[in-house]
């Protein structure tokens, strides 16, 4: 298992320096990194790094914090995107915008306050209902706050085709850190995987494991949300395709949701914006059309472990 965990991770660090290539030299005009001309190196240093950085550091958040819900909640299908998180941070960072247009971290900071909002509304759920459905009940807190941001204006939201060096480094500076804690603190999530009985017999506080691991998911869903817009399903997708290949110990799903939804996320993106250029595909709209089947694939393959295990 060492083995194929130290493959993996290469493979994706070779997958990431490679698509980190291609989108560098593609989109609406194509460029050769041997060859630059001054409006080739503007466009690359002005417009395809910052975004190129902010999919790397969305891309590794989003997973994890779909990881960490998954944990905390003791349910597959748990992730920011879905369950109304990331867009209540939108649409925090809409409310914001409207007042004040270009105060990017002020924007940053009320969408990461708009999903603690919606985690603290889930919570008071969670104690009531059923890990399903709490799941749909983050449906429909996502469908509310959706609808609210559209008619409040979709212009004011962030994107990946929006970035900018501004967006990109409070990004960077407040994911990075974000993403370091939840390396340090992954060992926790393994925690969960008894029951909340056994963890106080062993003098742990299962509620107080739970919150950190939320708060961390709920802090990277908002900043992401705030410089790329929601995106969903990517912290289903890369969690459940690490449990296939390295198992669930979640060192090591820290690790590959990191490398994987890194890479993933800028893979998406630059088919986006180079499959039909000069016109751009939204990366969350690419992760709508794989997503969707993804998760009815997770729910049959869950009912068909259930009917064997019943």
């Amino acid at each position: 298992m060492k083995k194929r965990t130290i493959f993996v991770n290469t493979l994706l660090i070779v997958l990431l320096i490679v698509t980190i290539a291609w989108a560098l030299t593609s989109g609406a005009s194509k460029t050769k990194l041997t060859d630059l001309s001054n409006q080739d190196l503007n466009i690359i240093l002005n417009i395809r790094l910052p975004r190129i950085c902010s999919a790397i550091i969305a891309g590794a958040a989003l997973s994890v914090a779909g990881l960490f819900f998954q944990a905390a909640f003791r349910n597959p299908i748990a992730e920011p995107g879905l369950m109304g998180v990331s867009a209540a941070a939108g649409l925090f960072q809409t409310l914001f915008a409207l007042v004040f247009p270009t105060f990017f971290i002020g924007k940053t900071l009320f969408a990461t306050f708009g999903a603690i909002v919606a985690f603290l509304i889930l919570i008071q759920f969670q104690k009531l209902l059923d890990p399903f459905r709490l799941i749909i009940v983050g449906v429909a807190l996502n469908a509310v706050f959706t609808g609210i941001s559209q008619i409040l204006g979709a212009n004011n939201s962030s994107s990946l085709a929006t970035s900018t060096w501004t967006s990109a480094l409070i990004l960077c500076i407040i994911g990075i850190i974000g993403l370091i804690v939840a390396l340090i603190l992954a060992e926790w999530a393994n925690y969960l995987k008894v029951s909340d009985k056994q963890l106080s017999s062993l003098g742990m506080s299962p509620k107080m494991i739970r919150l950190v691991l939320l708060l961390i998911g709920v802090i990277l869903a908002g900043v992401s949300t705030a410089s790329v817009g929601v995106i969903s399903f990517i912290g289903i997708i890369i969690p459940q395709v690490g449990r296939q290949l390295l198992g669930h110990d979640y060192q090591k799903l820290v690790t590959f949701s990191v490398l994987a939804g890194s890479w993933f996320l800028l893979l998406i993106d630059t088919i986006g914006r180079t499959i039909a250029a000069p016109n751009e595909i939204a990366a969350g709209v690419l992760l709508a059309i794989v997503g969707g089947p993804a998760m009815i694939g997770i729910l049959l393959s869950l009912n068909r472990k259930g009917k064997r295990h019943a």
